[in-house]
């Protein structure tokens, strides 16, 4: 397994390996991961989506060393990011991870300025590049008039972009973003996701996003569903609806497709000439005469 994933992260960014996550409540166990497995690319912008208690935002916690799991395995560059001591961890986020949250976490007394300014002077940086840096992220995302404003002073959508701004102030590798518009309408979620598309085009930024909105979610290049714990299937720009085989050989079907197919619990597995064919399996015996006209047992 370890020369496997050596492999992987000399192709992917981000290696995300048979990730498991209990938690205690009282006297019950709450599993909010199953064995998770994904991987993500350089420069790639991710959406990964599911109802609330899916799992999305503990794997979102993990993936910015903000929670560890309970098994498995996280890469990132090649270098585990879940057996990350406290101070290693804090230096991971602050390093590598920018994260915008629901919630926009601004200094209500500070301009949209010296909020993007703020992250950046407490990494020690000079005076001068901080400010040249923050004025070009502000006025990337369309808020040059907006400098000297302080959040009171702004919408929700110019807020939530200065959040965008002020979490790639420090230049992360990987932007993490949890329901960030989930206090938005529509038109003004439009914005936000248009402005961190653009932050993902414009410097090259991997981009992992969760939502709960089908609408926000397409507007990365690639969609995971998450339901119970699992990924449950995913949606590509080119190729549409994929689902992903996880490192044990275990395919999840979404539901819509498996209701569509009329599939149920148990399904015949055939190898053609054109992949594999996956059908309900028929008590009639439909399938047995199937097998036999084509030699198989």
């Amino acid at each position: 397994m370890s020369e496997n994933l050596e492999e992987l992260s000399e192709e992917y960014k981000i290696v995300v390996r048979d990730l498991m996550k209990v938690y205690k409540r009282g006297q019950k166990e709450v599993i909010a991961l199953r064995g998770v497995d994904f991987e993500v690319n350089s420069g790639e912008f991710l959406s990964i989506i599911g109802p609330s208690g899916s799992g999305k935002s503990t794997l979102l916690k993990m993936l910015g060393a903000l929670d560890k799991p309970t098994a498995g395995a996280i890469l990132y560059d090649g270098h585990s990011v879940t057996t990350l001591d406290d101070r290693r961890s804090m230096l991971y986020r602050r390093q590598k991870v920018g994260f915008v949250w629901q919630i926009g976490n601004l200094v209500p007394g500070l301009s949209a300025l010296k909020n993007v300014i703020l992250p950046m002077k407490l990494a020690g940086a000079p005076s001068k590049p901080s400010t040249e840096r923050a004025t070009m992220l502000l006025e990337t995302l369309g808020l040059s008039h907006r400098l000297e404003h302080k959040p009171n002073q702004l919408s929700g959508g110019e807020n939530q972009r200065v959040a965008i701004c002020v979490a790639l102030a420090n230049n992360p590798e990987l932007l993490l973003g949890d329901e960030v518009t989930g206090e938005l309408d529509s038109e003004t979620t439009e914005i936000v996701m248009e402005a961190l598309r653009n932050t993902n085009k414009e410097f090259g930024t991997t981009v992992i996003n969760v939502t709960h909105n089908p609408k926000v979610a397409e507007y990365a290049d690639r969609v995971l569903r998450i339901r119970d714990g699992l990924i449950e299937g995913q949606k590509h720009i080119l190729y549409g609806d994929i689902t992903e085989i996880d490192a044990k050989g275990r395919m999840v079907i979404p539901e819509t497709v498996r209701r569509l197919a009329g599939l149920g619990k148990r399904v015949v597995l055939r190898a053609t000439s054109e992949g594999l064919l996956i059908s309900p399996l028929d008590t009639s015996g439909e399938n047995d005469n199937y097998n036999n006209e084509n030699g198989t047992n």
